[in-house]
């Protein structure tokens, strides 16, 4: 078995030490993004079945990559000469070069670093599977595709699923479909959504960590493969102030740790739903104000969480109802499956799945009620339809900040250090937009765009 350790240092570590990662999930990959000092130290050699790949392959460059907890995919590239793990799949889009996703542990002492959000995701994972449950899961995110140049939506008006604005630029949604299942990123459907230059490509759910690399390798290939054809992409929520923002829903179900058998749903019990199910999602709504942040982390993303909107308001769940906070979705060969509509498209798909394993675990292992539901098709931010006890979604990054840090469950599943930095990074990003306003008096939104379009 292979095994190639890398030193790096990295602002996210907070205690200045040295780190050690681990290879873990390698996929092909694109350009560099040389953000952090690598040194490399082999520790046992390279076999030949890995030697003989890389050629096969024409293996030139490796990417070493990891997702900090901004959602920005920080890497450096090597030549292949220096590579020293298994390469297991191609990703298309760029020429002759591999990636390795990576997990960080300190030096020396071979202890992973709490603060790493793909470490915190496995961590909670791990928890879970002690309970003797899997999760299969997946992400289903919305973006926004505009011309590089002027900035323009690539599509113009309000036009969901419009199979004309899609073939307006089929190629480049084709090209990047099928590029991503030869990554290993199964597509399950295309189309336009209601905003202006704003697309969704759901994936094919998996189970464990897989679900958040999938995503991670989707949010970098779509931002990478729309560059390649002129345009820019962008997982920032909400583009227009007077739109729907972007989401990012995490659908779900609880299987046995053989993966044979649901356990979120029983059809013999009310909704359809197992005592486990109920108090998953009690567990998700129990959690909601906190989760909020860990899901939809930005400023721009507060606004999606206001009235009127097809995103939640309040802590509330529903069978087939897109204004809840958690949907129970009627289809499938299983009957159902669970549709966690806290997250916003600017999330990390390995902090938000690591927050919600959390909350569902807590509300499993404290055996939480599950409230009422509200109504099919009847909207939850109507006052007639909020069941007594619900709690308001905050939607000022303080009063966010605030329900993180009080809540308990969330904090010890992160960490201190964890929860610290992310929360102090949200009130700085706060701090940031006070000064541009006052310096400035100019539209937040053009401040949004300024400084989220790119980098998420």
């Amino acid at each position: 078995m292979l095994n190639r350790f890398y030193t790096v240092v990295t602002k996210e570590a907070a205690t200045g030490r040295r780190l050690l990662l681990n290879d873990t999930r390698p996929y092909f990959s694109s350009s560099t993004i040389p953000v952090m000092a690598i040194e490399s130290k082999q520790c046992t050699t390279l076999t030949e079945k890995c030697i003989d790949l890389i050629n096969d392959l024409g293996i030139e460059f490796v990417r070493y990559e990891f997702y900090d907890m901004n959602s920005v995919a920080r890497s450096k590239t090597y030549p292949a000469r220096h590579f020293q793990s298994c390469v297991k799949s191609v990703l298309p889009w760029v020429e002759d070069t591999a990636r390795v996703f990576l997990s960080a542990s300190l030096v020396g002492e071979g202890d992973k670093v709490t603060i790493n959000p793909r470490n915190i995701t496995q961590a909670q994972i791990a928890a879970l599977e002690e309970r003797n449950i899997s999760l299969l899961s997946s992400f289903e995110y919305e973006f926004w595709v505009v011309e590089r140049k002027k900035q323009n939506p690539i599509t113009e008006g309000l036009n969901a699923c419009s199979t004309l604005r899609l073939a307006e630029h089929q190629a480049l949604f084709n090209s990047i479909a099928k590029n991503l299942y030869k990554a290993g990123v199964d597509i399950e459907r295309l189309k336009t959504e209601y905003a202006p230059g704003q697309f969704e490509m759901p994936m094919k759910a998996s189970f464990g960590i897989r679900a958040a690399d999938d995503a991670a390798t989707f949010r970098t290939g779509v931002k990478e493969m729309t560059k390649q054809q002129g345009f820019s992409a962008s997982f920032m929520t909400k583009l227009f102030k007077d739109q729907e923002g972007s989401s990012g829903h995490l659908n779900h179900s609880l299987w046995s740790l053989d993966r044979q058998t649901p356990l979120h749903s029983d059809k013999s019990r009310p909704y359809g739903l197992s005592k486990i199910g109920e108090h998953w999602i009690a567990g998700l709504l129990a959690h909601a104000p906190a989760l909020s942040l860990l899901q939809s982390p930005s400023l721009n993303c507060r606004d999606t969480f206001r009235r009127d909107t097809f995103a939640p308001s309040n802590a509330t769940w529903g069978v087939d109802n897109r204004t809840c906070a958690v949907r129970l979705k009627k289809t499938g060969v299983h009957g159902s499956y669970i549709e966690n509509r806290l997250g916003s498209s600017a999330g990390n798909p390995y902090i938000s799945l690591a927050a919600m394993i959390a909350a569902g675990i807590d509300g499993i292992d404290r055996k939480l009620p599950l409230p009422e539901a509200v109504p099919f098709n009847k909207p939850s931010n109507d006052k007639a339809n909020i069941p007594p006890g619900t709690v308001p979604l905050p939607i000022d990054v303080d009063s966010a900040v605030t329900s993180l840090r009080g809540d308990t469950v969330l904090c010890e599943a992160f960490g201190s250090d964890f929860i610290q930095t992310f929360t102090s990074i949200k009130l700085h990003e706060k701090k940031l937009l006070s000064s541009y306003c006052e310096d400035k008096n100019d539209d937040v939104y053009k401040w949004f765009k300024e400084f989220y379009f790119d980098y998420i």
